[in-house]
């Protein structure tokens, strides 16, 4: 079985577009526990997800919602990068950089809409549809190896339904075809885009799952001053590549995700991170921009995480929970990296508490506004 069949699976209609909210089973656990750690327990051969076309991306019902990909490039006025003290960082973001103005780079997003929402214009284009229009930014999970994916488009039409909002979907670049900065680079290159749209960044909130919300983080503190959101959600995030911390052994059993040492290529961190050309593999892993839990956290935005106590990440989100003492920090007892997204009873605690976050943090930057 195929990589991409496996996502797909996971991201059918019947789990992600609010028809099929089934209960997880324990048969289906144990199911997606015994695929995932047979999967991603070494892709040191993984050549990459096979391309897809627009006949791979699902016929959404027209009474369900729409989507749109379209291209984009990076603003001209997007400055060159100041890598937080990180040169080897900052050489590898910054040629990304002149390679963007050259023309060089290509770039896709996707735009999202349930049609529940009301009808204002263009509710698949790349401009704000009002003055104060909010947005999601959401950046898909995947193990940096697998972003916006064919089967994806129903998880974000049922995100713009539980929001009343439309979703905005970087379609990052991924390993290991591209290999770190670049899906940073494509972050940030996407949310200076929607800003030179006319998108208020008080009026935008980004969403990361996973590897997604370590890519997004790295993102906003590359963007931190220049452009300052209203928020950020991060939701069982990978926040250390070096695996440091228990949690990676001591919930093994029950979460989907294997421990694989950092210093194997085989490792998911070993296929972000790419060629070190001699240098400590597991030193650069550590670095802030690549595992965020070790990075400066001043310049964030408001931050709200969320994950599971039987997560292997459970210990790198307490740890980064305790350095912001002004996130919200939501733990699910006997959720793990797959029972997150799964079942109409844990859907619906995500969905509440992430409504609640992102009406709360748009809500009180427009009130600031107005002073």
């Amino acid at each position: 079985m195929r990589i991409s069949d496996i996502v797909d699976s996971f991201s059918s209609p019947a789990m992600m577009s609010g028809v099929g909210d089934a209960e997880v089973t324990d048969e289906e656990r144990a199911m997606a526990r015994a695929v995932s750690h047979g999967l991603f327990g070494d892709i040191s051969g993984h050549q990459g997800f096979p391309p897809t076309g627009p006949s791979d991306e699902p016929a959404i019902p027209p009474d369900v919602g729409s989507y749109c990909i379209f291209d984009y490039a990076m603003p001209a006025t997007q400055p060159p990068y100041q890598a937080l003290g990180d040169d080897y960082s900052l050489k590898l973001l910054n040629a990304l950089h002149s390679e963007d103005l050259a023309g060089q780079c290509e770039h896709s997003m996707v735009v999202s809409v349930s049609a529940t929402l009301p009808s204002k214009g263009d509710m698949v284009g790349d401009r704000p549809l009002s003055e104060d229009e909010r947005i999601v930014v959401y950046l898909p999970g995947g193990a940096f190896i697998g972003g916006d994916t064919p089967g994806s488009k129903w998880m974000y039409i049922r995100m713009s339904m539980e929001l009343g909002l439309r979703v905005f979907t970087p379609r990052y670049h991924v390993a290991p075809a591209f290999r770190y900065p670049r899906p940073v680079h494509d972050v940030c290159t996407a949310i200076a885009f929607l800003v030179a749209c006319g998108f208020r960044p008080q009026n935008i909130v980004v969403v990361g799952a996973s590897a997604g919300a370590n890519i997004g983080l790295s993102a906003l503190r590359l963007l931190a001053g220049s452009i300052d959101v209203a928020g950020c959600v991060v939701v069982e995030p990978c926040l250390d590549l070096t695996l440091s911390l228990d949690s990676w052994q001591r919930n093994q059993e029950v979460c989907v995700l294997p421990y694989v040492s950092p210093t194997h290529p085989g490792s998911i961190s070993r296929m972000y991170l790419g060629p070190v050309d001699g240098m400590d593999a597991v030193e650069l892993l550590g670095r802030p921009l690549l595992s965020p839990l070790f990075a400066d956290v001043g310049g964030l935005p408001p931050m709200q995480i969320q994950v599971g106590m039987d997560d292997v990440l459970y210990d790198e989100c307490v740890a980064f929970a305790k350095r912001i003492p002004t996130a919200e920090f939501i733990i699910y007892p006997g959720i793990n990296h797959y029972t997150m997204f799964r079942g109409r009873t844990q859907l619906g605690r995500f969905y509440g508490n992430l409504l609640n976050f992102v009406t709360r943090v748009t809500s009180k930057r427009v009130v600031d506004d107005n002073k």
